[in-house]
């Protein structure tokens, strides 16, 4: 008999099971869903719904991902997002629901980047996140050059639909999605996925010249170099020298051609510096005078005036981390970038590891122009900065994630 009070515990305490058994895949799909909603949706507070969904899924598998505590690169992720929120205890004016939101969003990141470290074990995870991002980034990228041409901008650079409404942002996402065509094409032996992947960069590629930022492009021709030279060279000392030697060729072209070419500086740099000396001076002055070690607070208004122009934010991402946490939260900063590029190095053999490498390859630098808020809502630096964050993670703890193991993992040998 199926009766008694029994039975109907017994398939109660069978539900929560049941929704954890597949845990893992099921948490790396809905990250996905997320990260392509970044090119559909308009708001990033409906982007965060399945973020919300999945932070929960997360944390109701803490007992399967336990072992992370003990990983140093992932203990250093931890203080810096918890420093970052709790730096809004300190922010002028003070404000208890803004305070309360930066301790969600660190929420968010951080579930995000353990979903990223269980993912990775996933066989499927990286084919689907470089055709998700390709795909749903060339649907985007077309929409918008469709309008870019119905109806011409004022100041003639293509924006991006949805969320990406800014120019700079859309250039630099739409270069990360082109990043992801070219390691799906560099890892597809069908003709016809070899040639929608080829399709797609083609298109991404005309976006970001569209959208006129000389930073993305730039960052995103790097990248893409960087990735061809992960596949073809076989050793991480190999690919550290010839992608140096590229940027190093990069810059000096850039420079001769600024300085020597006539009529070449106004098409490297048609606007200028866009006022970002005098705005990094200001910035630094501020963070000198009023919160050198411990910053001025996440929460304290970032708006200055430069130039009689209203300046948001400091158009440095690692400026932007000082204003916020002060020297104290840089130093935690520059800690994560050290352990994730030293174990993206030591794993350089990893499909994983060569992506990531590629992303922070045009991210890093990217961010000494743009960029100024480490810790926030599914979006772009989640996709820029730490997504190869969690897969380094990922990689470190492939021995430990027993959860995540079951669904396919290359154990490193």
């Amino acid at each position: 008999m199926n009766g008694g009070p029994g039975a109907r515990e017994s398939r109660w305490h069978g539900v929560p099971g049941t929704l954890l058994e597949y845990r893992v895949p099921a948490s790396a799909t809905t990250v996905l869903v997320a990260l392509g909603s970044i090119f559909v949706l308009t708001s990033q507070s409906a982007s965060s719904w399945p973020t919300y969904m999945l932070g929960a899924y997360v944390l109701a598998g803490a007992a399967k991902w336990r072992t992370l505590l003990f990983d140093r690169g992932f203990l250093v992720v931890v203080v810096l997002l918890a420093y970052i929120s709790l730096s809004s205890l300190w922010s002028t004016p003070w404000d208890a629901r803004e305070a309360f939101s930066q301790v969600m969003r660190a929420l968010l990141v951080f579930t995000f980047v353990v979903c990223i470290a269980e993912s990775v074990q996933v066989d499927w995870f990286l084919r689907r996140l470089m055709q998700v991002m390709a795909v749903c980034g060339t649907l985007a990228a077309a929409a918008a050059i469709a309008v870019f041409f119905i109806e011409p901008p004022d100041d003639g650079r293509l924006n991006g639909l949805g969320q990406l409404d800014t120019h700079v942002m859309a250039a630099m996402v739409y270069a990360i999605a082109a990043v992801c065509g070219l390691a799906w094409l560099a890892g597809n032996d069908r003709p016809l996925g070899r040639w929608i992947a080829g399709v797609c960069m083609a298109v991404l590629v005309v976006a970001v010249v569209l959208a006129g930022s000389r930073n993305a492009m730039v960052c995103m021709v790097f990248a893409l170099g960087c990735l061809v030279v992960a596949n073809r060279i076989r050793t991480a000392r190999g690919f550290v020298l010839t992608a140096g030697s590229l940027a190093v060729g990069m810059l000096i072209a850039l420079l001769t051609a600024y300085w020597l070419v006539p009529g070449a500086g106004d098409v490297i740099l048609p606007r200028g510096m866009s006022f970002r000396p005098a705005i990094w001076l200001d910035y630094a002055a501020r963070i000198r005078a009023d919160g050198m070690w411990f910053g001025l607070g996440v929460s304290t208004p970032d708006l200055i005036q430069v130039g009689g122009y209203d300046v948001l934010h400091p158009h440095n991402l690692y400026l932007a981390v000082a204003h916020q946490a002060g020297l104290l939260g840089l130093a935690l900063l520059v800690t994560v970038i050290a352990v994730t590029a030293d174990t993206l190095f030591r794993n350089y053999h990893e499909p994983e590891a060569k992506l990531g490498l590629a992303v922070w390859a045009m991210a890093l630098p990217g961010y000494l122009l743009d960029g100024h808020e480490l810790v926030d809502k599914v979006g772009w630096t989640w996709l820029l900065f730490w997504l190869p964050v969690g897969i380094a993670l990922g990689i470190r703890a492939r021995r430990g994630l027993e959860d995540a193991r079951r669904f396919g993992v290359r154990v490193i040998s």
